[in-house]
């Protein structure tokens, strides 16, 4: 049985309420005046748990979902559905999931980025909206029901973690550098990669062609840590990536760049480029 706030706001009263009894053996109806409509029905929507992905996003997850009421049919018609709220919006957004309602069916529609363009401060982002959406049913009558839905709407690893940048790398033939790897999660906290995720070689090959080349490259998958051993005989820029998978099936890319140089080559106290590169 769903378990839902509901709040009986008496407005106008328009209808009756009747009640059965017995009299002699009888089935008589004996019909309560001025009684709302909001005493007479209860919106019963349904429960909600949800993950929501990006609309690129390849493990499956859902980029909007829908949240129904139930028993719909069985409200009079002419009921109206509206926010809760002490202005006009028909939408709750945080700039990352949108939650819309409709005022005709009382559907309310999950979006992750629904507003159109994702925007949040770094450090604040939420993993889980809990119960995000307070429904006001107003029937024929004027009268009123307050309804919270239950629902849980979490948005995907993916984007709630992100890789910190690494910097490019210089090594010399044949020398060896590791190169940890730092999660940075929605609230700000810096770990390591996340428990149930792991990190391999990147589906597209890059690794396989950087070994080609005769580098080495050896990733713990468990924390992300890689170990670069440069080749003995060739020069020059090396680039690959490798892929952070999240338990919830998405994942981040973490791309490398190496500047291999001659083990002649004395002064390494200049940075390559200078730059780092984003995962």
């Amino acid at each position: 049985m769903l378990v839902q706030s509901r709040t009986l706001v008496t407005a106008i009263l328009s209808c009756s309420l009747v009640f059965g009894t017995t009299v002699n053996g009888a089935s008589v109806a004996i019909a309560q005046e001025n009684v709302p409509m909001a005493a007479l029905y209860e919106p019963d929507y349904e429960s909600l748990e949800t993950r929501l992905g990006s609309i690129n996003n390849d493990a499956g997850l859902p980029n909007s979902v829908s949240q129904t009421v139930e028993n719909f049919a069985e409200l009079p018609e002419g009921t109206r559905f509206v926010l809760d709220s002490d202005t006009f919006a028909v939408a709750v957004s945080d700039g990352v999931v949108t939650s819309r309602l409709d005022s005709q069916t009382g559907v309310i529609r999950h979006t992750f980025g629904g507003a159109g363009t994702i925007s949040y401060n770094p450090g604040e982002v939420t993993r889980s909206y809990i119960d995000r959406v307070t429904v006001r049913v107003v029937y024929p009558d004027s009268s009123i029901d307050i309804v919270t839905p239950h629902s849980v709407v979490e948005v995907s690893d993916s984007f709630y973690y992100s890789v910190q940048s690494i910097d490019s790398q210089r090594v010399r033939n044949g020398q060896s550098i590791k190169v940890p790897m730092t999660v940075i999660a929605g609230d700000g906290a810096i770990g390591g990669v996340p428990q149930g995720a792991k990190v391999v070689r990147d589906r597209y090959g890059s690794v396989e062609d950087a070994e080609l080349m005769g580098a080495t490259i050896v990733i713990d998958e468990k924390t992300g840590e890689l170990t670069f051993t440069a080749p003995e005989d060739r020069t020059g820029q090396m680039w690959f990536a490798a892929e952070l998978i999240y338990p919830d099936g998405t994942y981040s890319e973490v791309h490398y760049l190496f500047e291999v140089t001659d083990k002649s080559v004395q002064d390494d106290s200049v940075p390559f480029f200078g730059s780092s590169l984003s995962s």
